[in-house]
């Protein structure tokens, strides 16, 4: 394993190491936000900011995929021309009624909304495709589209190379401790565990549903 820092967002499990690792902008307005990105031997991790209005942050979704659920990683593009029609009628509207003193505050308001819907068509993301069909993108800026591309091409050739079905060294651990370690009497932190153990990708979720199921029948 080479030795590569994890984003600063991303807490790594013991014995978890990186292969792959990027920060990108999170939009071609916002390019102060980070879309966080990585991808070690155990799971593909990414953090993004939550926004208001695509500008504002106020916190950060975190999510991780075990690596034997993605069926692939890809980059795409596309033109929002919806966001271009409500940008420049926005932008329309608020340079015309611009001059008049009491509706200025909302001019100015629709003018950067307006400019920004218009400067922020062109979108850019990471899509992590699931093997059961589904897909979750994760948004970046068009102006990192080389580094997108090249990145999703790093990471589904490492994914592709990674046998299907093998466990991480934690997943195994879990997989084989006796039913007592993993399992507290009480069945409802039994569940609180279980719920950690997944958010934190260290079992999938269909051994999260199975292990769950077993602790309701023995209610």
């Amino acid at each position: 394993m080479t030795s590569i820092r994890a984003p600063k967002s991303v807490v790594l499990a013991p014995d978890e190491g990186v292969h792959i690792a990027e920060v990108f902008m999170y939009s071609t307005v916002a390019f102060y936000l980070h879309t966080e990105l990585a991808l070690t031997n155990r799971r593909f991790i990414a953090a993004r900011p939550n926004t208001v209005l695509g500008l504002i942050p106020v916190g950060t979704n975190r999510a991780s995929y075990p690596i034997e659920n993605i069926a692939g990683v890809s980059a795409g593009t596309r033109f929002d021309i919806l966001g271009v029609l409500i940008g420049g009628v926005a932008l329309l509207f608020g340079v015309g009624t611009f001059g008049i003193d009491t509706t200025r505050v909302l001019s100015v308001v629709l003018i950067l909304l307006g400019a920004s819907s218009v400067i922020n068509a062109p979108k850019q993301w990471v899509e992590v495709m699931n093997s059961g069909g589904g897909a979750i993108r994760f948004p970046v800026s068009v102006f990192e589209r080389g580094r997108t591309l090249e990145f999703a091409g790093r990471v589904s050739e490492t994914i592709a190379r990674t046998p299907r079905g093998q466990m991480s060294t934690v997943g195994a651990a879990v997989a084989s401790a006796p039913r007592a370690q993993i399992e507290p009497a009480d069945p409802s932190a039994a569940l609180r565990q279980l719920d950690q153990l997944r958010s934190e990708g260290l079992i999938t979720d269909d051994e999260f549903a199975a292990k769950r199921q077993a602790i309701i029948d023995r209610l």
